[in-house]
């Protein structure tokens, strides 16, 4: 009788469960679709390009955290070797980096 109510059961949950996965409609037979040919082509455009980059300049896009564009800062008074053994000294006085998955 477990058995059987337990089989019942499986096959009752599997039925209700998979119901959605039969939700979509049909896909159409061969043949029904809208074919290519009868939708219709684009024209020309009449946009010239010299129009195009002048809108594109006027208005910069909106991306990221800084959508103006940043000025240029200048390069750094110290060089690479310099602020390579600042860092060793931080390390060695106790300042960790923080890097790596657990920073």
């Amino acid at each position: 009788m477990i058995r059987t109510n337990t089989t019942l059961s499986v096959i009752a949950a599997a039925l209700l469960l998979s119901g959605t996965a039969f939700a979509a409609d049909l896909q159409p037979a061969a043949g029904e679709a809208p074919f290519a040919l009868s939708q219709a082509t684009p024209g020309t455009s009449v946009v010239q390009r010299a129009d195009v980059r002048a809108a594109a300049t006027s208005q910069a896009p909106v991306a990221g955290n800084l959508p103006v564009a940043q000025p240029r800062t200048e390069a750094g008074a110290l060089t690479r070797a310099q602020v390579r053994e600042a860092t060793r000294d931080a390390i060695a006085h106790g300042y960790r980096v923080a890097s790596g998955n657990l920073s």
